[in-house]
């Protein structure tokens, strides 16, 4: 009588591959996994656009301030506004000039909103010499 041989690489039922609880787990860690990094986008690209808003407005309040020191009349005391275009967006900007304790220096603020009110926190402050350049 013959005994049969059993094969020492053959493989039982339980050993032979991902069972279905086993495979749906791991889609449920990749689904989380890909939700957490699409919500990451999200909270970056909506920064990024924050962050070139206030720049923007940066720059304008900072024109601004080039423009009026640069001119070659005196600064006249007071509160002036406008509206410029920058990057394909509206910017309305105010230029505050007033008076300092001392005599001969004056305070230039500009603050500048875009045309849908955000970035109106964006101002920039410098002092010139009274009287001109």
């Amino acid at each position: 009588m013959q005994i049969p041989q059993t094969d020492r690489h053959s493989k039982t039922d339980a050993e032979q591959g991902f069972t279905i609880v086993e495979t749906l787990v791991a889609l449920f860690v990749f689904a989380l996994a890909g939700v957490a990094l699409i919500t990451m986008q999200t909270q970056s690209t909506g920064a990024l656009s924050r962050v070139e808003t206030r720049a923007l407005a940066k720059l304008v309040a900072e024109n601004n301030l080039i423009d009026a020191m640069a001119s070659r009349t005196a600064l006249e005391l007071g509160v002036r506004s406008g509206e410029v275009e920058i990057a394909g967006r509206s910017w309305r900007w105010t230029l505050d000039i007033a008076a300092t304790d001392d005599p001969t220096t004056l305070r230039l603020k500009s603050s500048v909103s875009n045309s849908i009110g955000e970035a109106s926190d964006v101002s920039v402050t410098a002092y010139a010499v009274a009287g001109g350049a």
